[in-house]
């Protein structure tokens, strides 16, 4: 499947610059590690819909907004908003366009000799998905499909690492994936993102 193989690379491409970095970063004792209390990640990427999703839409592209803050070295909490975008299958028919909004917690995996992280996070929260109406070509009647806005709970779950260029600023990537519930049964789709990281 496609969509299998292209997160397996992606993940492989994390792992690869994980190791690649670590041979650049600096050492330090346990004393002086310190880390950012709170930080901002303005991030972009593309979206995969899967399953009944993918049937009707085809994959797009997706920003957001991480704002992140830490309980401790390991621990903690972050928030998105995140607005995608996907074009329809069907001849005619207009973008399929879903804004998130969630929170939940994330857990870093921290080296005494790294600055660079590894982390997993999940979320929870909720999509709105709207999609505009539009005449069906392939009706001779011309009818029009209604215009659809519909907001639902979901969750999210997914890895990610933060590769360190400043003091401040690091580049943060991630893979996730996304379900939705709706009327019925569910809708899915995973997500690959990237951005810089402000911290402060």
């Amino acid at each position: 499947m496609k969509t299998t193989r292209l997160l397996s690379i992606m993940l492989l491409a994390i792992t690869f610059l994980i190791s690649t970095n670590s041979f650049a970063q600096k050492t330090y004792s346990k004393k002086a590690q310190t880390y950012s209390k709170w930080s901002i990640s303005p991030v972009g990427g593309i979206i995969f819909p899967i399953g009944q999703l993918g049937e009707s839409l085809k994959p797009g592209a997706t920003v957001g907004l991480d704002i992140a803050t830490r309980i401790n070295k390991e621990v903690g909490i972050f928030a998105k908003i995140g607005y995608y975008f996907m074009t329809s299958k069907t001849t005619g028919a207009p973008i399929g366009k879903y804004l998130e909004y969630i929170a939940g917690p994330r857990y870093y995996f921290t080296k005494p000799n790294l600055k660079s992280t590894f982390f997993m996070e999940a979320g929870g929260g909720g999509y709105t998905f709207t999609q505009d109406s539009y005449i069906d070509p392939s009706d001779t009647t011309s009818a029009v499909i209604s215009e659809l806005s519909n907001t639902n709970p979901g969750f999210n779950a997914g890895v990610g690492v933060n590769l360190n260029l400043s003091k401040s600023v690091d580049i943060i990537m991630k893979t996730k994936y996304n379900v939705v519930f709706t009327t019925g049964g569910s809708s899915s789709f995973i997500t690959a993102l990237a951005g810089l990281e402000f911290k402060f």
